[in-house]
């Protein structure tokens, strides 16, 4: 038996065709083809309405280790009309499972299985005492780049494409600015339903920002349980979805933030957060909003005032707006989350926001309050669609890429084992991709997903690794309020409307000549790899702090993304991220699966360090100096 395992193990399997019959009310629309985690680009033939077949001309070889994983596209509707109830289904196949079931080695044979309602059809053969197996030549397999990466956002947008969340609160309370500052949206886009009125059914999703899906549904009427029961039936069926994309994300219940004395919660408020406690809604993420801040601390400055003009000493106008700040939060802790707790005896994570100028932070907090719930309560790619689609809180932008990174492409980044046999430019793109994605910016001429920006990083990384880049002996990094200012000077001395913003690297928008060698276990490119990563994703912290600081809807036109790129390639943080990548990589051990992968958890932490809390960012917006789109964008390149 150990000979024959032997000998299977050493065997390769040619595959000459594959069809796929569908055994399911769905029509089968489409079909995808992965080995491993690679997309292959293949022709499927449509044999008929519930059937496709795919011929090799020359056979796709594979070996004992691989995994074919068919992925199927289906509907209601037959082929031909209009696109209703989608699904998809991804059918796996081991090639350990069609070797042992192949017995006439040399000689083409029909495996056939019903998997998940599809019959799998599959005509191969195998050669044993072989190698692992290359391509075929002559073949569109016989080179390793064109079997392409697929973007790790791309497979995350299949499960869940929406962040969708619910929103529970009467007419009045601010529902509609709450969703416009959290998800950048105008309200023009948003308010579908007529005044006091909501139908939860209906999906509101907006053209600006198509990566959330809105249901709205009015308040609680004292006495009125039709529309309470409405929302509990919807939120029960909404669990009872079997794909992910259409289950709740969470739910948000808004109310105004109580005057001192009045009554906290409406009763069919506090049956539903009862029902949350007894389990009835399972593990969708219920959180209390507390909209309309503003008005206590509003109430707050009014009594600072009255006291203020019989002093002697008179406090500032921001003295006195701090202080009623200081008041405000005391006053909603004791008047509205201790008998907000005790009323519904079940903890319910809550938030006190405003939208008005002056309170973002407060909007900042409840998306980390989101992402954490959603990450913790639902699933790690609805926590994704959750940080792409929220616009305020930077932090949990990187919170979301470093997520995406860990699911594939950043792991055991030195022995990858989706990298072998493609160029670090093709390693390099799927890795920017899922970056870009993450990050959701107005980029309407797609400046961020250009080769011009691609080859500034790649030469960015190469100047970094040659030495070329400010740093300091102090290799600890700093904190980064500093690292803000210093950011702010440098945008200061460079925003000027004359001044083009010239990038001081030869060949910046030429990609670097090491983006063209072949990926291999290396310090080189483990050092080169880490580098793009760590640069990429704070480079694309100050596109995202630049365009919120014009006007929240800036797009990324080339100069904003040249004055944030040269802003970070100037400051010391770079110099200072590239001595600990330095570091790291001169000790980094070969990683062993199920093993400690220390360069994952280095890339986590050199970010981490660098990352602006959405607190900082909101201060030090001020003290940047005005600029803009202006008439005309400038080229990438000025040299």
């Amino acid at each position: 038996m150990a000979e024959v395992s032997s000998r299977l193990d050493n065997a390769a399997i040619h595959i000459f065709a594959i069809t796929i019959q569908q055994k399911a009310r769905r029509a089968l629309r489409s079909v995808s083809l992965r080995i491993n985690d690679n997309r292959n680009d293949i022709p499927w033939e449509h044999a008929s309405q519930d059937a496709f077949k795919a011929t090799f001309t020359s056979p796709l070889v594979i070996s004992p280790s691989d995994s074919l994983n068919l992925e199927l596209h289906s509907s209601f509707a037959p082929i031909g009309t209009p696109f209703i109830s989608g699904k998809n289904r991804l059918v796996c196949i081991s090639a350990q499972q069609l070797l042992h079931d192949h017995t006439n080695g040399g000689h083409q044979q029909e495996w056939k299985q019903t998997l998940d309602k599809a019959e799998v059809t599959i005509l191969l053969s195998h050669q044993t005492g072989a190698t692992r197996p290359g391509p075929i030549a002559g073949t569109s397999f016989d080179k390793a780049e064109s079997v392409q990466l697929t973007p790790t956002t791309e497979d995350i947008r299949d499960i869940c494409p929406r962040f969708r969340v619910l929103l529970i609160g009467k007419s009045g309370v601010g529902k509609s600015s709450l969703i416009n500052k959290a998800f950048g949206v105008d309200d023009a886009l948003v308010s579908h339903s007529a005044p006091g009125q909501a139908e939860i059914e209906k999906e509101i999703v907006s053209i600006v920002n198509q990566r959330f899906v809105l249901h709205d549904s009015r308040g609680f009427e004292p006495g009125e349980t039709s529309n309470f029961d409405a929302v509990c039936n919807f939120i029960l069926s909404r669990n009872l979805k079997p794909d992910l994309k259409d289950k709740l994300h969470a739910i948000w219940v808004c109310m105004a933030t109580p005057a001192s004395g009045s009554r906290i919660l409406e009763t069919g408020v506090e049956e539903l957060f009862r029902r949350k406690k007894d389990g009835d809604f399972g593990e969708v993420p219920m959180i209390s909003v507390f909209t309309k801040f503003d008005e206590l601390v509003d109430r707050e400055v009014m009594k600072l005032e009255i006291a203020n003009s019989k002093l002697s000493k008179k406090l500032s106008d921001r003295e006195v707006f701090e202080s009623a700040r200081q008041n405000a939060n005391k006053a909603f802790e004791g008047e509205c989350v201790v008998p907000f707790q005790t009323s519904s005896n079940v903890r319910i994570p809550y938030k006190a926001v405003s939208t008005q100028p002056g309170y973002e932070t407060t909007l900042t907090d409840l998306i980390e309050i989101t992402f954490k719930n959603v990450q913790q309560h639902v699933s790690p790619e609805a926590a994704v669609s959750t940080a792409i689609a929220q616009k305020p809180n930077s932090a949990v932008k990187i919170e979301g890429c470093i997520a995406v990174g860990k699911l594939r492409y950043w792991r055991s980044l030195a022995s990858s084992v989706n990298f072998p046999g493609k160029t670090l430019k093709a390693c390099l793109d799927v890795i920017h991709t899922d970056i870009i994605e993450v990050w959701n910016l107005n980029d309407p001429k797609l400046n961020l997903k250009s080769k011009e920006f691609k080859a500034l990083m790649s030469n960015l990384v190469e100047e970094s690794v040659q030495g070329k880049v400010p740093s300091s002996p102090n290799k600890g990094l700093a904190t980064s309020v500093p690292i803000l200012a210093a950011i702010a000077g440098i945008v200061g001395a460079l925003s000027g409307p004359a001044a083009p913003i010239v990038i001081p690297i030869v060949g910046a928008f030429v990609f670097a000549k090491w983006a063209y060698d072949v990926y291999r276990a290396s310090r080189s490119n483990l050092e080169h790899l880490m580098a793009y990563i760590i640069d990429l994703t704070l480079v694309m912290q100050n596109i995202f702090w630049l365009a919120d600081a014009a006007d929240g809807t800036h797009p990324t036109t080339r100069r904003l993304i040249k004055l944030a790129f040269r802003a970070y390639s100037e400051s010391d943080t770079n110099g200072k991220v590239h001595v600990l990548i330095q570091e790291h990589v001169k000790q980094a051990k070969p990683f062993i699966p199920g093993g400690q992968d220390a360069t994952l958890e280095a890339i986590e932490d050199i970010i981490r360090q660098c990352t602006f809390t959405p607190d900082e960012m909101i201060k030090w917006r001020q003290e940047l100096p005005p600029f803009g789109p202006g008439k005309k964008d400038e080229p990438w390149d000025l040299q």
